[in-house]
């Protein structure tokens, strides 16, 4: 092994041989890119994910290295979101809390109270889905929502305006028959003062 003499004494000579750069830095196979081979690289890092971690029976939504875009949400809204997709909510046909709940919508009283029943389906919520969600026809995996963040933006709000899998007796006085917020002044006021600390 080679040394340099420098202030500190004798070191070893940086490894910088060029023999050596080409096994760190390989050159891309004829006809094949760098970005060729990233976009490999990811794909065989979510196959991993998927053989070492799999995701839950039933759990349409694949797995992505990055971030899902619904996470630029507010924290409150991003987290309904994350639970409903999961089938871990508070929705009623989804069994997490209390399995013998009945799956019953509270709201339109038509079983089950499914993700995409308490966003699409729901009579009662129909005036806040109007108001809301003129551009969201689906949910499922490959609909425009889950990509766009006006359309993102809006369902947040349709989830806030009607607490849609909100905690069981969280606010339950604001609700009114069909499913949104009442109007009286001081409960709006309170529930507004709630959803701006969870969005800080």
């Amino acid at each position: 092994m080679n040394f340099l003499l420098g202030p500190d004494g004798l070191s070893p000579l940086p490894v910088t041989s060029q023999h050596l750069l080409c096994e760190i830095y390989p050159a891309p196979p004829p006809g094949r890119s760098y970005t060729q081979l990233k976009l490999e690289c990811k794909s065989l890092l979510i196959e991993e994910w998927d053989g070492a971690a799999p995701d839950p029976s039933g759990y349409p939504y694949r797995p992505s290295l990055k971030p899902d875009p619904f996470m630029g949400l507010d924290k409150f809204s991003a987290g309904r979101l994350h639970q409903m997709r999961s089938g871990r909510s508070y929705l009623r046909a989804h069994p997490s809390w209390d399995s013998d709940a009945p799956t019953s919508c509270p709201s339109c009283q038509s079983p089950p109270e499914t993700f995409e029943h308490a966003i699409l389906r729901c009579s009662a919520k129909e005036p806040a889905r109007t108001c809301h969600l003129q551009g969201v026809l689906a949910i499922s995996p490959d609909a425009a929502v889950w990509s766009s963040a006006a359309l993102l933006g809006a369902l947040a709000r349709f989830i806030k305006s009607t607490a849609t899998a909100f905690p069981p007796g969280l606010f339950s006085h604001l609700s009114s028959s069909t499913g949104s917020v009442s109007s009286r002044s001081s409960d709006v006021v309170s529930f507004a003062y709630f959803m701006s600390s969870q969005e800080s």
